[in-house]
C-alpha cells in the first residue's frame, strides 16, 4: 500500500478521532526524511521519502484546521 493510499485510509476512518488519526499520521513519517543535507544531492529515494513526509503533514494540517476551525 502506499503512503497515498494509507493517507486515505486514515482520513476516510469513521472508527478514529481526530487525535487517533493524527497519531496514525504521525506514525506513517519516515524517519529519514528530514536528513537531507542538500537537495541538489539528494537521491530519488530521498526524494520520495522527503515528498511522502510533505503529504503525511499536509493531511495533518487539514485536520487540525477542521479541529480549530481556521
Amino acid at each position: 500500500m502506499t503512503i497515498a493510499e494509507q493517507i486515505c485510509q486514515i482520513m476516510d476512518s469513521k472508527d478514529l478521532s481526530d487525535a487517533e488519526k493524527l497519531d496514525s499520521l504521525h506514525a506513517l513519517i519516515p524517519a529519514d526524511a528530514c536528513k537531507i543535507d542538500n537537495l541538489n544531492q539528494a537521491t530519488p529515494g530521498q526524494l520520495k521519502l522527503l515528498k511522502d513526509g510533505l503529504a503525511i503533514t499536509e493531511a495533518m494540517q487539514q485536520i487540525r484546521r477542521r479541529t480549530t476551525g481556521s
